[in-house]
């Protein structure tokens, strides 16, 4: 029995196999890198919608929790002027029932804070955090 060309075929077979996978690893290389950018992008904005909170975190303990409210803080703000091209914040303050911490209700005692960042691409990240009436802790 002559079986030369058998191990012939068998090579080729095996080359065909490695490049198909070694073209398989190259795309999801490709994707991965593609997407870095775009993660790069969603931790900027939640920094920037964090950073935004501490702030307002921080006025609270300082400055009362009356000035937390719309008139200190604008609704959108354009983040290209900070080095963030394409980048907008909204932020939303609204006293809230304590029973449900979503219906509106002057006088409640409780502000639920909304920091959104929007990234070029069309994502939104959004932040919240509830602020008290209450006193603080020193």
């Amino acid at each position: 029995m002559n079986q030369k060309g058998f191990t012939f075929i068998e090579i080729i077979m095996t080359l065909l196999l490695l490049a198909g996978g070694v073209v398989g690893i190259f795309a999801l290389y490709q994707q991965n890198v593609a997407r870095s950018g775009e993660n790069e992008q969603f931790v900027t904005a939640t920094l920037l919608a964090q950073e935004k909170l501490e702030t307002m975190i921080h006025n609270k303990k300082f400055s009362g929790y009356d000035s937390i409210s719309s008139a200190n803080y604008p609704t959108t703000e354009d983040l290209t002027a900070e080095g963030f091209s394409g980048y907008t914040r909204t932020t939303t303050i609204a006293e809230v029932r304590e029973d449900d911490l979503e219906t509106p209700q002057n006088g409640s005692g409780y502000k639920k804070i909304t920091v959104s960042v929007s990234i070029p691409g069309g994502f939104t990240i959004p932040l919240q955090t509830l602020l008290t009436d209450w006193g603080e802790i020193e």
